[in-house]
């Protein structure tokens, strides 16, 4: 499980990265395609991510306490989607400033 999580929360950092290698005289083509590859890694360290952290959660729940469980995860999905939403809107901020420094602060974030 470890190794999951690890594994997710570093290719999540690398996908950032190679964000960092963005030319602007880049052919809309090629912007295309290396976006693109940069948001498949993101993908898939998304849902090591999540296979990781949900595997903790069902191997640390007593039996029994299921409903509990499906209340707290709900609720944990809630907030989620709130922070997601604030992720969104900072990163539009942060990309009015400094599109180096938006990468740089969201890497920040998964250290």
């Amino acid at each position: 499980i470890r190794l999951t999580l690890i594994t997710g929360l570093c290719l999540q950092i690398f996908s950032y990265g190679l964000l960092f290698g963005w030319k602007d005289d880049w052919s809309k083509e090629t912007a295309i395609v290396y976006v693109t590859i940069a948001q498949m890694f993101a993908g898939i360290a998304k849902d090591l991510t999540k296979l990781g952290g949900k595997t903790v959660t069902k191997l640390v729940t007593p039996e029994g306490k299921d409903t509990r469980l499906f209340r707290l995860v709900s609720l944990l999905t809630g907030w989620k989607n709130s922070l997601k939403g604030v992720g969104y809107f900072l990163g539009s901020a942060l990309l009015e400033v400094s599109y180096p420094l938006a990468l740089a602060f969201m890497m920040g974030l998964i250290v």
